[in-house]
């Protein structure tokens, strides 16, 4: 099974993994690391790099950031160069952490999954339009 770690500003990981659990149940090889104010760049580095090794048992890990250049991401890319099979990635919602949750069991290739999942995440953005439909018949032409 594909190991995850889920990390990012304040409760971001915390808050997420909350909805995971609702949906998908207790993860297995699931680890949850917050980056607080209290908490510095080493700090969080370390705090990651156990993480991964906790959940890690051959098959890959990914790494789920929430902000592409945040401090969370940038540890995480750094602390993927020292392992093999990694992947972080960052932009994380609900749909690919989700995705990522239910499906990473089996014969999964981390680095193909872990491309997957963006698509998947990508795929959800998306915005509401009200659109509201009028006919010719609602107007009789002759105004005001």
């Amino acid at each position: 099974m594909i190991g995850i770690v889920v990390t990012g500003h304040g409760e971001f990981a915390s808050g997420l993994t909350s909805a995971v659990e609702l949906i998908a149940g207790r993860q297995e090889q699931y680890e949850v690391v917050t980056f607080n104010q209290d908490k510095t760049p080493e700090t969080l580095s370390e705090d990651l790099k156990a993480a991964i090794e906790r959940v890690n048992t051959g098959e890959g890990v990914l790494v789920f950031t929430d902000l592409k250049g945040g401090t969370p991401f940038k540890e995480s890319a750094m602390l993927s160069a020292s392992f093999s099979n990694i992947e972080v990635l960052t932009g994380t919602n609900l749909a690919m952490l989700l995705e990522a949750s239910l499906m990473r069991m089996g014969d999964v290739e981390v680095q193909a999954f872990s491309r997957s999942l963006v698509e998947t995440g990508a795929s959800q953005v998306d915005f509401f339009e009200l659109v509201l439909e009028t006919s010719e018949d609602d107007f009789d032409g002759d105004g005001i």
